[in-house]
């Protein structure tokens, strides 16, 4: 599946789930993440978490099957009943209703495909295999996770948007805020990766603090 990457703000657009097991639950999750703020999901029955996630106010919930015009009105919809003729059907009037169609059980009658995601403030690293391969993306993302998955890069972005604007407003020529924004970037990256690494150095010497008394023990 070719396709060009995007991130879609979904504040204020209306978004559906059809379905409310456990593919629909992380479907809903990563949509919550991205900022969604009108979330639906529509099934007979729901998982635990979404009865949660409800229950907080966080998406809405309706207790049926999925009906001919539910997609009306809707920015984004993605089908996770787990019936492939029914996830059509959802696909035909999403279509019809000027949708963005996802079918959580085939990719190629969707109009986007989700990404394994790793989050950190304003960054987003993201792996997408076009629905061929999730189980790669998400050993992917697993290591894209203990690589970036420090608070600091969500402050390195911060700073770097602070940056950004402040230059913005100064009287230089392009390709210096250019330049200066690249050396600054390199520096925070390099300071983000060197707390990484000092916070995964201290994990293991009190790790080996845990054990030292139980192999203490053995050796007696």
């Amino acid at each position: 599946m070719n396709g060009y990457p995007v991130v879609l703000r979904l504040k204020g657009r209306r978004c559906l789930i059809a379905g409310g097991g456990p593919i629909a639950e992380r479907k809903a999750l990563g949509l919550l993440d991205g900022g969604a703020d009108q979330l639906t999901a529509i099934s007979l029955s729901f998982t635990p978490q979404l009865l949660q996630l409800a229950n907080e106010g966080r998406l809405e919930l309706i207790q049926r099957e999925y009906q001919s015009g539910d997609a009306g009105g809707q920015f984004l919809i993605i089908a996770a009943t787990g019936d492939i003729a029914i996830n059509r059907q959802i696909g035909l009037e999403a279509e019809e209703a000027g949708a963005l169609f996802n079918d959580a059980s085939n990719a190629e009658l969707s109009a986007f495909a989700t990404s394994a995601t790793v989050r950190q403030g304003n960054l987003l690293l993201s792996v997408n295999t076009g629905g061929q391969a999730p189980a790669l993306a998400a050993v992917l993302r697993e290591e894209l996770a203990q690589l970036y998955g420090s608070s600091r890069y969500a402050e390195a972005t911060a700073l770097l948007g602070e940056l950004r604007h402040s230059l913005a407003a100064e009287e230089r020529p392009a390709a210096e805020r250019r330049e200066l924004l690249r050396l600054e970037a390199r520096r925070l990256a390099h300071w983000a990766a060197a707390d990484r690494q000092r916070q995964a150095e201290q994990d293991g010497t009190l790790m080996r603090d845990y054990f030292k008394p139980a192999k203490e023990g053995l050796d007696e």
